[in-house]
């Protein structure tokens, strides 16, 4: 497993940046750069967020983090158990067994009720979210313009996508380099039922 102070070095220099035009990118000094990438510090969990979002990874991916389906991650402290499910069927969360759990910081899911949904498909792997990596879902009944979003749609399944408004009605879009992933365009606003926002992605081992 890749450790966060090799992971850090590697996009930074994919990027062709020494540490000073990094700590500039990220609003903080060249020596706070150098500690991380040596080990000596640690980014809290608002920087680490800053820092996937500017090389546009994932959080785990940056912390090369995986998780055993088999054998739960445990962490410290404040922490959430998440239960972890396979596809949905129509009725979504609804009589539906999870199929294992897991556990993760609190601090860095927020606030909300959680749950997290095992991928088996690519359509939306240019967002990470690749087939085999759990989703982390807050539990919610709404979704702003660009979210990604775990949705019903008229009675089939709940499916992942960008969720956007379109006059009346709603699209769900994949954000895939497959193209035989297409929209999903819905014009009866009352057809769409949003179940929930991803807020973090986790690769999986099996």
């Amino acid at each position: 497993m890749v450790d966060f102070p090799t992971r850090l070095k590697k996009l930074r220099k994919s990027k062709g940046l020494n540490q000073d035009e990094l700590a500039l990118a990220l609003g903080v000094r060249k020596t706070t750069i150098s500690n991380y990438e040596t080990g000596y510090s640690k980014p809290t969990n608002t920087m680490m967020r800053q820092i996937a979002e500017y090389f546009d990874v994932a959080i785990s991916e940056l912390m090369g983090e995986t998780l055993s389906l088999k054998e739960p991650l445990t962490v410290t402290g404040d922490a959430k158990q998440i239960a972890v499910y396979n596809a949905l069927p129509v009725t979504g969360l609804i009589g539906t067994l999870p199929i294992c759990y897991c556990t993760l910081p609190a601090s860095l899911l927020g606030e909300g009720e959680f749950f997290a949904l095992k991928l088996t498909d690519e359509r939306m792997n240019r967002s990470h979210l690749n087939a085999g990596s759990l989703a982390i879902i807050r539990h919610q009944n709404y979704a702003d313009d660009g979210d990604i979003a775990l949705v019903r749609l008229h009675d089939s399944p709940p499916a992942i996508g960008r969720f956007y408004r379109s006059g009346n009605g709603f699209i769900l879009s994949p954000d895939s380099d497959n193209s035989v992933y297409r929209p999903v365009i819905v014009n009866n606003a009352e057809d769409v039922f949003i179940l929930g926002k991803v807020v973090q992605v986790l690769k999986t081992v099996l």
